[in-house]
């Protein structure tokens, strides 16, 4: 498909590499050469990256202190028609990076968003962990400083049918970790994605215990992303059973009704808050207990 420039009174959010810079995409650099010009953190970093692909335009520095008043000032511009890129130094801007201040601004304006997807080291280090018994994810942007907030982070978190991720410095990790065990216990699997796409990128998947003595002998150098994984909701689930005395009573009624057993779930995990395949299961044993 042909590349298209960038249209007006349109801000693209323009993803960069994390580390790789194969990874930059034809289409975002083809609009980056067209906008009118580009929103970025560090004008001395992004003009780098855009002299490697030969492109000039004009930089504009937006960071997380001074996004406000950029936002009032570049608002007008893209009204009247110009376009612009936000990008931020390394990744997909909005996402722990500056970025949605303006994009919030844009939507409210009327200004039409046009995401350029790309790199994201929280979506790499997910599909790199390989948690698949927990399809959902939380992403805490970077872990507490503190050992009371991690503490309660993993204490409201790590029980939850859903996976943890969060940056974390190489100067912390260990400590970070000791929290995650004292709470969640050092059989606690985790996954320590460094320097993704990077020379020395490293993806370790392991327990919380096997992670701490790993890193106390080998310090980490370099940016960090902790995926911690979420309790496996089939593995720790109730067996049949445990169904709550009102979900068997119902269950029940709706067999003697003449019901089938995916009704009968869909109805009793409805209105009794049971698990669909706990009652599904109950079902097909009382039938096969009936015949």
């Amino acid at each position: 498909m042909e590349q298209q420039g960038a249209e007006k009174q349109t801000l693209y959010v323009v993803a960069t590499p994390i580390g790789n810079i194969g990874d930059m995409s034809s289409r975002a650099l083809e609009i980056l050469r067209t906008v009118d010009f580009i929103l970025c953190e560090d004008t001395r970093h992004s003009g780098l990256l855009l002299e490697r692909f030969g492109i000039k335009n004009k930089l504009v520095s937006y960071f997380a202190h001074n996004e406000a008043l950029r936002v009032d000032q570049i608002l007008p511009r893209l009204c009247n028609g110009e376009s612009a890129a936000v990008i931020s130094d390394a990744g997909t801007p909005g996402i722990s990076d500056p970025g949605a201040r303006i994009v919030d601004a844009c939507h409210a304006a009327g200004i039409r968003v046009s995401p350029i997807p790309g790199p994201s080291a929280v979506a790499s280090a997910i599909s790199a962990a390989g948690f698949y018994q927990c399809p959902q994810f939380e992403f805490v942007t970077f872990f507490p400083r503190k050992t009371q907030d991690r503490r309660e982070l993993f204490e409201s978190t790590t029980k939850l049918p859903r996976v943890l991720v969060g940056y974390e410095s190489p100067q912390r990790i260990v400590e970070t970790l000791g929290d995650l065990a004292a709470v969640a216990g050092p059989q606690k699997r985790v996954c320590l994605c460094r320097e993704l796409t990077k020379k020395f990128e490293t993806v370790m998947r392991s327990t919380v215990g096997d992670a701490i003595e790993f890193l106390t002998a080998n310090p980490p150098k370099g940016e960090i992303c902790l995926v911690i994984e979420g309790v496996d909701v089939e593995q720790n689930a109730k067996p049949t059973d445990e169904l709550s005395p009102e979900a068997q009573k119902l269950a029940q009624l709706l067999i003697g009704a003449g019901l089938g057993a995916r009704s009968i779930r869909d109805i009793v995990s409805q209105y009794c808050g049971a698990r669909p395949k706990s009652v599904y299961q109950y079902v097909v044993a009382q039938s096969d207990t009936a015949s």
